[in-house]
C-alpha cells in the first residue's frame, strides 16, 4: 500500500533526493480528470514472477507496444541501511556501480547499452537503491549481462572512489542555500530520534570525507546479493525468456545471509508531546513546516493520508494555499499570510510523514502561518472533505498514478517500489481500487488519528534580514 502517490516532490523534498545517474526527466504530471481513472488500471497486464534458488526475485509485466525493455535491479540498499556515521554510504553505489567490474571496465556498462540506442538510470532512496537499463528488446540478454556482473563484481579502485566521493559531496553542497532542502533536513532531524529516517540518501559531507573503500566493500557484500534483489523487467518480452537469461548470469551466484537491517533495531518510540524549534534564517523567504509520523506503507490508512495530503496542499483551489495566499485578519496593513503553502505523504517501507508547509516573506508572519496551517488540519479533522474536494483528490493521485504508467520505465519503477514498500511487486495495481473506495469520514478519521495538534513536529525558519 501506498505506492499510488502524485509526488510534488519537486516543490516540497525533491532538491533533497541525488540526482540519478542519466536518468530520463520526470514527466510533467497533468491536470486531474473529471471521470473516475479506476478502472484504467484493468488493461494492465499482470506481473509474472519467479524467484531463482538463489532467492533472486523476478517480476516481469509483457508490454508490446514497442520493441523496448525497461531492465531494473532493486536492491532493498537504502540510506537506512547505512552506518549511522558513514551517511552517504548508500548514495556512493548510485555512482560507483558504473565505474567498472572484473569484466567491464569503468564507464562501459553506460556505453555498451547507449551504443545499442539505450539509457541508463539509478536512484538511491531511503529504503532502496535502484539501477535501470532502458533500450531495445533485442538485447535484453545483453542487460541482464551487464547487471549480474556489477551485482558480485564490482572493482573498488580508491582513485575512482574519491572521485566519485567528490561528486557526490557537489552535490550535497548545491543544496547549502536551498531553503526547503534544508529546512526539510532540520525537520527530519527533530521528528526522527532513532530511527535512521532522520536523514536523507544523500549523505553527509563530513561523513563522506570518512567513508572508505574497506567501508563500502562491506556494504556491497552485505546488501548487493541476490536474494536482497528484485530483477523487474517490463516491455516486449516474456517470463520465459527472462527467467532463462537470469538463470545464464544471476544463477551462478550464492545465496548470501540475510543483510542487517539496523533501522528495525532504531524504531522510533511514540511522539507523545508537540515538537518546536525555530532555526537560523537560510534564505530571503520564510518557511514553516509542520509534519505528523504516519504508518509504515503497508498499513490500510496510508490510502486516506495520501488523499487528505492531496486535499491539504495540492493543486491551486487545495485548502492550504488557499489559506495562505488569503487575508490574513490580524495583520496591519491587511496581508496575505504567506506565499504559499504545500503538503504532501512521505510514504516509507517503514513509519513515515505527513508534512504540510508555509512559505512567507516577513518574519512577523510566521505565527500566522504556523496557527494558519493547524486550523486547516483541524478542520479537516473535525469535519473531513466535502464531496467535491475528495473526488477531485481521487482524481488527482489516479491520474498522476496512471501517467507515470505510460512508459516501460515508469512501469518498472513502480514494480520496484511495490515491492520494497509491500512486499508484492504486484500490489500497486490494487491501489487505485483501495483509493477509490475512500470515504469522507475515512479522512477524517485518518486525520484525527494522526494530524492532532499536540503530536507535530513544527520547525519554523525565519527570512534573512528580518523581511
Amino acid at each position: 500500500m501506498g505506492r499510488v502517490i502524485l509526488s510534488i516532490a519537486a516543490a516540497l523534498v525533491g532538491a533533497i533526493v541525488p540526482a540519478s545517474v542519466d536518468a530520463q526527466p520526470a514527466p510533467t504530471t497533468p491536470a486531474a480528470p473529471t471521470a473516475p481513472a479506476a478502472q484504467k488500471t484493468s488493461r494492465l497486464p499482470t506481473v509474472e514472477q519467479a524467484t531463482l534458488p538463489n532467492g533472486l526475485r523476478i517480476a516481469v509485466m509483457r508490454n508490446d507496444a514497442a520493441p523496448v525493455v525497461s531492465v531494473q535491479v532493486w536492491y532493498r540498499a537504502g540510506s537506512k541501511d547505512e552506518p549511522r556515521d558513514r551517511r552517504g554510504t548508500a548514495h556512493m553505489f548510485e555512482h560507483i556501480l558504473f565505474k567498472g567490474s572484473q569484466r567491464v571496465r569503468p564507464d562501459a556498462h553506460a556505453q555498451l547499452v547507449g551504443s545499442v540506442g539505450g539509457l541508463v538510470g539509478a536512484q538511491t532512496e531511503e529504503d532502496a537503491t535502484h539501477y535501470a537499463d532502458t533500450l531495445p528488446a533485442d538485447y535484453l540478454d545483453l542487460a541482464i549481462q551487464l547487471e549480474a556482473e556489477r551485482m558480485r563484481n564490482l572493482v573498488f579502485r580508491p582513485e575512482v572512489i574519491a572521485r566519485e566521493r567528490a561528486v557526490v559531496k557537489d552535490e550535497l553542497r548545491q543544496q547549502d542555500d536551498a531553503l526547503l532542502a534544508k529546512g526539510f533536513l532540520r525537520f527530519l532531524g527533530i521528528a526522527f530520534t532513532k530511527h535512521p529516517y532522520a536523514w536523507t540518501a544523500g549523505g553527509s559531507l563530513p561523513e563522506l570525507d570518512a567513508i572508505t573503500p574497506e567501508g563500502l566493500k562491506q556494504f556491497y557484500d552485505a546488501y548487493y546479493q541476490p536474494n536482497n534483489a528484485l530483477l523487474v523487467v517490463v516491455g516486449k518480452t516474456t517470463l520465459d525468456a527472462v527467467k532463462a537469461s537470469a538463470e545464464r548470469h544471476f544463477g551462478p551466484i550464492s545465496r548470501a545471509p540475510e543483510p542487517p537491517r539496523p533501522s528495525l533495531q532504531a524504531a522510533e518510540p511514540p511522539q507523545a508531546a508537540r515538537r518546536r524549534e525555530v532555526v537560523a534564517p537560510i534564505g530571503a523567504a520564510g518557511l514553516v513546516l509542520v509534519g505528523f509520523h504516519i504508518p509504515p506503507a503497508k498499513d490500510k490508512d496510508i490510502y486516506a493520508l495520501q488523499v487528505a495530503s492531496m486535499i491539504l496542499g495540492v493543486g491551486d483551489a487545495s485548502r492550504l494555499k488557499v489559506r495562505i495566499r488569503s487575508t490574513d485578519p490580524k495583520s496591519s496593513p491587511k496581508r496575505p499570510y504567506g506565499v504559499d503553502a504545500a503538503a504532501e505523504a512521505v510514504v516509507r517501507e517503514e513509519a513515515g510523514i505527513l508534512l504540510a508547509l508555509g512559505v512567507f516573506r516577513e518574519a512577523a508572519q510566521a505565527e500566522g502561518v504556523e496557527a494558519a496551517i493547524l486550523d486547516e488540519l483541524g478542520k479537516l479533522a473535525a469535519a473531513g472533505p466535502t464531496a467535491d474536494e475528495l473526488r477531485k483528490a481521487k482524481n488527482q493521485v489516479q491520474s498522476g498514478f496512471l501517467f507515470s504508467l505510460e512508459n516501460a520505465q515508469g512501469l518498472g519503477q513502480a514494480i520496484g517500489r511495490s515491492w520494497i514498500l509491500a512486499g508484492d511487486p504486484g500490489a500497486f495495481m490494487r491501489d487505485v481500487d483501495e483509493i477509490e473506495k475512500l470515504t469522507a469520514a475515512d479522512i477524517a478519521r485518518a486525520a484525527k488519528q494522526y494530524l492532532a495538534a499536540d503530536k507535530a513536529t513544527i520547525v519554523v525558519i525565519p527570512p534573512k534580514g528580518g523581511k
